[in-house]
């Protein structure tokens, strides 16, 4: 897929590039993005503002459709319109979590992008 990512140098900057992504856990779905958004806070990540992290794949508010969903989905079904939150992640388990008040997860997962360099 093609993501934003924030360059080598965090100088401010993104490259689009083609990443590889990990294989869904259970629980995931995969949405191919139609439309997503670059705010502010994005453009301090690139320009290494919160700490240097070259590599990390920004972007939020996005709109798509599920095009693939891992095991134990039930909420979901591939073609399914949905949109994506704003914060990184959530557990989707906790009190927060499934009462609607994902942003105040306290346990947020690391997910594991790869960046290939290509366009």
């Amino acid at each position: 897929m093609k993501a934003a990512v924030v360059r080598k140098d965090c100088d401010g900057y993104f490259d689009v590039k083609n990443v590889t992504l990990r294989d869904l856990k259970p629980g995931e779905a995969l949405v191919k993005i139609e439309y997503c958004g670059l705010c502010h806070t994005d453009l301090h990540v690139a320009a290494g503002d919160f700490g240097k992290v070259p590599g990390r794949i920004t972007g939020h508010e996005g709109v798509g459709r599920v095009v693939k969903v891992g095991p134990n989905v039930t909420s979901l079904k591939i073609g399914d319109r949905v949109s994506v939150a704003w914060f990184f992640s959530g557990c989707g388990h906790c009190e927060y979590c499934i009462t609607g008040n994902e942003s105040l997860c306290r346990h947020v997962e690391n997910a594991g992008y790869t960046v290939d360099g290509a366009m």
